[in-house]
């Protein structure tokens, strides 16, 4: 008897589990953002993105592209959460790389604005590049963020509209 009231409950549990982790997944996906748990993300905007997180190993980034029309700079924040490292010293200019239709551009990083301590920081920054003026509806543009510890770099896909 006890082993069939064991089986019961752990059946319960197994089943309880399996419908909260579907519930979390759409309700992730059903405030705006988009969550990815492979170390690739990708959204396709309107003016303005809701952020892209990217939650892998333990550590997120999460990338907002502030859409410029049709300037030679665009604007991101950028937040790096996680519970086990101190990411003050990141360096945010020096960790961004941009593609635009899968060749890598050169640009000017700026961090207009830094915050947060210890486990959590976050920037806005301003990128630089004659390249984003050449996009047209239908680019693709990537940015990675690299160098996190010892996650792998972290890639955000958007496309021009």
């Amino acid at each position: 008897m006890k082993t069939k009231v064991i089986i019961g409950v752990l059946t319960l549990m197994l089943v309880g589990s399996g419908y909260w982790g579907l519930n979390a997944a759409e309700q992730l996906t059903s405030d705006g953002a988009t969550i990815a748990s492979n170390n690739s993300s990708e959204n396709l905007p309107k003016e303005y993105t809701e952020p892209i997180i990217d939650d892998w190993e333990g550590l997120q980034v999460s990338v907002q592209w502030e859409k410029q029309d049709k300037i030679s700079s665009q604007r991101f924040l950028i937040g790096i959460n996680n519970h086990a490292l101190d990411v003050d010293n990141f360096d945010f200019a020096q960790n961004v790389r941009i593609q635009l239709d899968n060749k890598e551009i050169p640009v000017k990083v700026q961090v207009l604005e830094k915050n947060g301590s210890g486990h959590h920081s976050s920037a806005e920054l301003q990128v630089e590049s004659p390249e984003f003026t050449k996009a047209t509806a239908g680019s693709v543009m990537t940015l990675s963020v690299s160098n996190v510890y010892d996650t792998p770099t972290r890639t955000f896909t958007w496309k021009f509209k």
